[in-house]
């Protein structure tokens, strides 16, 4: 009885030391993981909270940038998941000697190759979100004089408009400044979808002429 008491033990001994490096690098791998979606999540709301306000930036046009995003970090909950599974079952069964958990190593080793790569594309994804909010920052900056221009040039014909009251075209004008005010409010509020050849810069500075013709066509009006 001592010595198959003796033999158990010496098997747990020599599977626990089998596990021992494998299992710490799997634990390493994983916290890897773990910094890099803190660093993901914080850079992602870093660019959130740039969104949404008002100030023309395409919110809209912008989030489905950051989907590849979250596409990641439901992967990163399914690997950790399988991660926390297979590390259990690999330290378990070197309990009962290096033969036993052989197969949970190959598994453990192959699972932290794994995280290793998720590792990679998750830095990959820090990175596209860091170059992203740099873009964004300057871009909310470009737009400040072309809407701050587009809101005066707006502003004015609404003021111009009212002295014309009663002239000829005034309602063709009113109806043609309620539209203009309309879509400054939707460019704004980042509802509009920038293109290649027509970006929110072009919207703000198409606004801002068609605001001027108007303008152009009241004061050349008679009274």
């Amino acid at each position: 009885m001592w010595g198959r008491s003796r033999a158990r033990r010496q098997r747990q001994a020599e599977g626990l030391a089998a596990v021992t490096g494998p299992v710490e690098a799997a634990d390493a791998a994983h916290q890897a993981l773990l910094e890099l979606r803190r660093e993901v999540r914080g850079e992602l709301a870093r660019l959130e909270a740039l969104l949404d306000q008002g100030d023309g930036l395409p919110s809209d046009t912008i989030r489905e940038q950051t989907l590849g995003a979250v596409t990641v970090f439901a992967d990163l909950d399914s690997v950790s998941q399988q991660y926390q599974e297979i590390r259990t079952a690999t330290v378990e069964a070197a309990e009962h000697g290096v033969e036993v958990a052989a197969p949970w190593l190959a598994a453990l080793g192959e699972h932290t190759g794994s995280m290793t790569g998720l590792g990679e594309t998750f830095a990959g994804v820090g990175e596209s979100l860091a170059y992203l909010r740099e873009r964004t920052e300057r871009l909310r900056a470009d737009l400040v004089p072309l809407r701050e221009g587009a809101h005066a040039a707006l502003s004015a014909a609404q003021d111009e408009l009212a002295a014309t009251e009663g002239a000829d075209g005034w309602h063709g004008w009113q109806t043609a400044l309620t539209a203009l005010g309309a879509r400054l409010t939707e460019l704004d509020g980042g509802h509009v979808t920038p293109t290649a050849r027509r970006k929110v810069s072009d919207h703000y500075r198409e606004l801002e002429r068609e605001v001027a013709e108007l303008r152009g066509a009241m004061a050349a009006a008679p009274r």
